[in-house]
């Protein structure tokens, strides 16, 4: 699997529990749980389902059509593993693949047009995962939008923080 910056980031989930997540360590959990899902045999029976891969240029046109800047750390874990089902989250691809309809920029035109939230997983309850905009400029922090009533708080105050934790389970 490719490599995703080398940033660390901490994680304030949605019950005030932090930890820190580096690179290095989100990659022993991606491994840990690879390893746990491996058919007898050795035959590996999990992998990041459907995934499509971003390449740089995909990236920058979603950026300039929904006018803000992804955080970084997202985007390099595009461009390394991809979007798709991961584990316990299903991550939109940055761009779908020709037999599919949902992407980054089809559903948050659609569902949010106002560009102050960018979604990026859909919860499967009518809420998401994704980070608020401010001044163009999406947070580092993932947060929780609730349908019902639009508003937002913190589920991890990185990427990989919160794909650690909702996608690999680690904490729960």
């Amino acid at each position: 699997m490719g490599h995703v910056g080398q940033s660390a980031a901490s994680t304030t989930g949605l019950d005030g529990v932090g930890e820190i997540v580096k690179l290095e360590e989100f990659e022993v959990h991606f491994s840990e749980a690879r390893a746990q899902r491996a058919a007898p045999g050795g035959l590996e029976v999990f992998d990041v389902f459907e995934s499509r891969l971003a390449s740089e240029d995909e990236i920058l046109e979603v950026e300039k059509g929904l006018r803000v800047r992804l955080p970084d750390e997202y985007k390099e874990f595009m461009k390394s593993y991809g979007g798709g089902m991961f584990l316990f989250v299903d991550l939109l691809p940055v761009v779908a693949r020709a037999d599919q309809r949902d992407d980054l920029a089809t559903v948050n035109a659609a569902e949010f047009g106002n560009g102050n939230f960018i979604a990026i997983a859909a919860v499967g309850t009518g809420d998401w995962w994704g980070f608020s905009v401010v001044e163009g400029r999406c947070a580092d922090q993932v947060d929780f939008w609730d349908h019902e009533d639009g508003q937002v708080q913190c589920a991890a105050t990185g990427f990989l923080d919160f794909l650690a934790r909702e996608g690999l389970r680690i904490g729960r």
